[in-house]
């Protein structure tokens, strides 16, 4: 028995027959998707590409943990399998797990499987070994249940609920909200994904903590927003010399020289530190710490954010990865049209030209149709604004680009200035040329009448 298996089933609702990759051992280290969607309820469940309906795939389950020394199997009672045939069957996938392990890398707990007798047995196993303690589980299961009795709550009388358990919504609540949000998504329950994150956003609105959110939220974007009008009131010229004095003026502002480092990552090199280093030997020994402890607090900020970026990048590979394995693509990336950023396009295209850098025509091919698929996904879902901008940077050439801007643009009114500030922060990465005819397009959009 493989750890992922082919298979066929037929949809419970439908009876549509469709194709589905099994998990049978589960080990996070080789694939930690199957993990993530095993202690989200997902794992082995599969959306009918005809219908729609979740259908879950029973089998029996071992789930190993090299680092942790974990190993545990799971055989679903509604299999109605002998003693005799769950040993037979967890005994397959005992050799599964030992033949792939390196030489001299067997311990004795592979001896002593444990055993779960439910699947959220399993999952409180998985969540204690990763050191969440049964209060730590209880106490999500009570953020569940709340959810639940939200949900299932009179809209009139929301604004009592939420004054009722203020004080139980937190950041964790809010957190168990989103994920109910994706669970739905996952079982192609946009309806119902819909209906929980309207709640939610009623609840950011009625709660204490949803009012302390909302104010953050409000001085992280005038913190940026400022910190970007300094940067770009600094010009093209700008030297690390005057990015270091920038900084050196936030010190004592940690929002704003978080701000800075975001918006500037690439100008935090290591010659900017070195430059920096010199800096702080000739300053007056009386400034010296406070220079120490600035550069290790940026030092601090760009890995921050270069790890970010990273986690970013995975995120956006393993999506990369579901959509090329899907025979309906176009159902998940109307599932995660949030994730089809930037970062996921710049993926796309560097497989898209390896690919072809390759030779490998069915890989590209295949790749080219899913980038086609996710461009008329997030065209067909822009704002009007949004994707008049995306046409103007795409026309052939500067002056069609103007000609677009003097016959359409008046007709946007303020909308159209709003949503190129909104843009602009994204398109710091993108080529010299489209920033170029991006800022030539915002200072005729200021000259609009």
């Amino acid at each position: 028995m493989p750890k992922t298996a082919q298979t066929s089933i037929a949809c419970s609702q439908c009876r549509q027959p469709f194709r589905v990759s099994v998990h049978s051992v589960i080990d996070p280290t080789d694939n930690p998707q199957a993990k993530i969607a095993l202690l989200s309820g997902q794992l082995n469940i599969y959306q009918c590409p005809n219908c729609g309906t979740p259908n879950s795939v029973l089998t029996p389950i071992l789930y190993h943990d090299g680092s942790k020394e974990l190993l545990v199997s799971f055989t679903p009672m509604e299999l109605g399998m002998s003693k005799d045939a769950q040993e037979r069957a967890i005994g397959e996938l005992m050799r599964e797990v030992t033949s792939s392990l390196p030489q001299g890398a067997f311990k004795a707990y592979l001896l002593q499987p444990r055993s779960a007798l439910t699947m959220q047995g399993l999952i409180d196993q998985v969540l204690q070994a990763d050191g969440v303690t049964s209060e730590m589980i209880q106490a999500q299961r009570d953020r569940v249940k709340l959810v639940e009795q939200f949900l299932q709550a009179n809209p009139t009388t929301l604004p009592e609920l939420v004054a009722k358990y203020d004080a139980q919504i937190d950041a964790q609540f809010m957190q168990t909200m989103s994920l109910v949000v994706q669970q739905f998504l996952q079982q192609g329950r946009q309806d119902a994904a819909e209906r929980v994150a309207m709640l939610q956003n009623a609840i950011v609105e009625l709660s204490t903590f949803g009012q302390s959110l909302i104010e953050q939220n409000q001085q992280q974007e005038m913190a940026i927003a400022e910190v970007a009008e300094q940067v770009n009131a600094m010009g093209e010229d700008a030297t690390r010399a005057d990015f270091l004095q920038l900084a050196i003026a936030y010190a004592d502002d940690p929002q704003r020289l978080q701000a800075l480092v975001g918006l500037i990552r690439p100008a935090f090199d290591q010659i900017f530190f070195q430059e920096m280093t010199a800096a702080i030997v000739q300053a007056p020994a009386e400034d010296r710490d406070r220079l120490n402890a600035l550069r290790q607090q940026l030092a601090e900020l760009t890995a921050m954010v270069d790890q970010q970026s990273q986690m970013a990048l995975q995120e956006a590979a393993n999506l990369l990865r579901v959509l090329l394995s899907s025979p309906e693509p176009d159902a998940i990336i109307a599932e995660n049209l949030q994730m089809l950023d930037y970062t996921f396009m710049q993926v796309l295209s560097a497989n898209v030209q390896e690919a072809s850098r390759r030779g490998d025509v069915a890989a590209s091919s295949r790749l080219k149709d899913i980038y086609n698929r996710v461009v008329n996904a997030l065209q067909a879902n822009m704002p009007p604004e949004l994707r008049f901008i995306n046409e103007m940077l795409n026309a052939p050439t500067d002056f069609e680009a103007q000609q677009m801007l003097a016959e359409h643009g008046p007709a946007f009114g303020a909308g159209l200035a709003a949503a190129m500030d909104a843009v602009e922060g994204q398109l710091a990465q993108g080529s010299p040329a489209i920033q170029e005819r991006f800022a030539m397009l915002r200072r005729a959009v200021a000259n609009l009448k």
